[in-house]
């Protein structure tokens, strides 16, 4: 298990991440653009994805509307850049950027969560790190299982690292 790495960034956190997929670029690039393969992984109560800097973003997280981000489209390039604001009730606004980058038949993805709040980067990274477990299974055919276990798995360990980043 390799954990996300935490920096600072004033007051804040980002965490970043970079996974390796046994999957092919364009298939990586719809796993992460594309609202009915974000269902899959990600946002189980929808997504919207307008793919177009200014364009609509929306993830419901849950089934409802309580656990949504939202935003705006900041860079969408093709297969291998998309880089969104990130708004959540009761949060300050934060940016994610997800880059792809071809290795063979394989998928380089660096996930990058900038200027989370302190009191939420340890749950930001463990939840980032389930749901990247999850993409992973999306990705081979498999069902992504219990999130919350995974996210519960690993929130101590980035308890540990929030609290430790340099």
């Amino acid at each position: 298990m390799i954990l996300g790495a935490y920096r600072l960034e004033g007051d804040r956190r980002s965490i970043r991440f970079e996974r390796e997929y046994d999957a092919p670029l364009d298939d990586v690039w719809a796993a992460v653009t594309e609202p009915d393969r974000l269902r899959r992984w990600l946002a189980v109560g929808g997504a919207v994805l307008e793919p177009r800097v200014g364009g609509r973003f929306e993830l419901h997280m849950a089934p409802g509307e309580d656990e949504t981000a939202w935003g705006a489209v900041l860079a969408f390039e093709p297969p291998h850049l998309l880089e969104v604001e990130w708004r959540y009730e009761g949060e300050d606004q934060s940016v994610l950027r997800i880059e792809l980058e071809p290795r063979g038949a394989r998928t380089l993805l660096v996930l990058d969560h900038r200027l989370v709040q302190a009191a939420q980067a340890a749950g930001y990274g463990a939840g980032w790190h389930a749901y990247l477990d999850a993409l992973r299974d999306d990705l081979a055919g498999r069902e992504a299982g219990a999130w919350d276990e995974r996210f519960q798995d690993r929130l101590e360990d980035y308890r540990r690292a929030a609290a430790t980043a340099a």
